[in-house]
């Protein structure tokens, strides 16, 4: 029986899709249904028909799955952010390992080698570091959870509608400092008649609130976005928010473009430090407004652990640390390491990483700006530097860019850690690095952010 698109039918699903759809085979057509369970039993819409598979929408539940359970956040039905608060965090774990599993042995073609059990999270709620929320005058009306619109909302957008907003009572895997100071500011920006923006007129005031915390001392940093430098605007806002004691520092971000950007060049520091600071094992790093930092603070030290762990330093290896972000991989492995190298296309991180291995008292460590794909061959400084025994990979979601693994092979290194929070791309670079004389040792998933679709993994080669 052939199906075609708007038809309902009856399936089970399997398991989840990179992506966070549920995944169920009829007739052996593959179908991908939104907000689907492992072990539902589902009567479902085909909405969108592709070359090889479906993408359907649930119509109703005939069977629910025995790892179902209640959703701790109110706006979950609604929300994009978290995709399975109403599925036991086990069974999410197995999903993830299981799609590690299938991504490298399908696309990298590793049938006969086995992953290592998931490293899940103690804490799997009140764990992220770093959320950004939307000011906004297009507040989604929530079909689950409704209530009076307001001309002023704050909170994350539902998901596939840039233009529509949730008006937030609170997130559940930021801290609870966190949405003491997202109540605050909307509560403040509402009384002081500060005009949220439009993201389709591009008129209006206030844009982002982006807020980073620290476990390291309890700090946190609030960053505000506006379209147009106006501090003036802005003094009842800072003058209740300087009140919650463990905030550390107010930033302003003008974003005039378009672009609907937390980021910025035009910044003005209001109250305290331009940065905060984190502590991951016997390291301290600076925080600043735009940097990258992991936003699951406790996983990132069970996976800096896995990685060190893998490379089992001797003292004599030199260590190339690519796409290095601030640095904070290469200076956690400094001390069992003979030099450490560095390497980021972004300048204002390698700016970061300088400062943080300074700040660690980390001698060992140099760092490079630039783009993979032509900094290691262009640059003439480079050519003078010792070649890695070691090199610890970890590229964008895309994966390496050709050039970029091409160039990654020539350095001939004896042993490659490649961290990627992209199954997919990962397992397509690893069947390259496959072909040039690597042997996968080791695949070790970790789960970074509970109760959403991603999933990091650490897969390491010798050559």
């Amino acid at each position: 029986m052939k199906i075609k698109r708007n038809d309902i039918i009856e399936i089970t699903v399997d398991s989840i899709s990179f992506g966070g759809s549920g995944f169920a085979k009829y007739n052996d057509i593959a179908i991908f249904i939104d907000k689907a369970l492992p072990g539902q039993k589902l009567r479902v819409k085909l909405f969108k028909k592709y070359k090889s598979y479906f993408k359907a929408g649930i119509v109703d539940i005939i069977e629910q799955t025995p790892h179902a359970i209640e959703p701790k956040c109110i706006h979950f039905n609604d929300c994009g952010g978290c995709s399975f608060q109403n599925f036991d965090y086990k069974e999410q774990l197995k999903q993830k390992e299981m799609q590690v599993g299938d991504t490298l042995s399908h696309i990298g073609n590793l049938k006969s080698l086995k992953v290592k059990p998931i490293l899940g999270a103690k804490e799997h709620f009140n764990y992220r570091n770093k959320m950004e929320f939307t000011f906004s005058n297009n507040q989604w009306f929530e079909k689950h959870n409704p209530k009076e619109k307001k001309e002023l909302c704050l909170g994350l957008h539902p998901k596939g509608r840039f233009d529509k907003t949730i008006d937030l009572e609170s997130c559940q895997i930021q801290s609870n400092i966190a949405n003491k100071i997202m109540e605050t500011a909307r509560d403040i920006a509402i009384k002081s008649n500060l005009t949220p923006y439009d993201i389709r007129r591009h008129t209006g005031f206030i844009r982002q609130l982006v807020i980073r915390s620290a476990d390291y001392n309890n700090e946190t940093m609030v960053i505000i976005v506006t379209s147009k430098n106006d501090q003036k605007k802005l003094e009842p806002l800072i003058k209740e928010l300087v009140k919650i004691k463990e905030i550390k520092s107010i930033i302003n971000n003008v974003n005039s473009r378009k672009a609907d950007v937390s980021y910025s060049n035009e910044r003005y520091l209001l109250h305290g430090d331009e940065f905060i600071t984190e502590k991951i094992g016997d390291y301290k790093f600076k925080i600043s407004a735009d940097s990258f930092f992991q936003t699951n603070s406790k996983q990132t030290k069970k996976l800096y652990d896995i990685i060190k762990k893998e490379a089992n330093l001797k003292g004599d290896e030199v260590l190339y640390d690519l796409y290095c972000g601030t640095g904070t991989i290469g200076i956690y492995l400094s001390s069992k390491a003979k030099k450490v190298f560095g390497f980021e296309i972004i300048s204002s991180a390698i700016d970061d990483a300088i400062i943080n291995a300074d700040n660690n008292n980390v001698k060992n460590a140099l760092f490079f700006q630039g783009d993979i794909k032509d900094v290691l061959t262009d640059n003439q400084e480079i050519k003078t530097i010792e070649k890695p025994d070691i090199s610890i990979v970890d590229p964008p979601r895309s994966g390496l860019h050709p050039k970029a693994l091409k160039n990654i092979i020539k350095l001939d290194q004896k042993k490659i850690i490649y961290i990627s929070c992209n199954p997919s791309t990962q397992a397509r670079d690893l069947k390259e690095l496959i072909s040039h004389g690597y042997k996968v040792k080791n695949i070790q998933p970790v789960d970074m952010f509970p109760h959403t679709p991603h999933i990091e993994s650490v897969v390491t080669l010798t050559k």
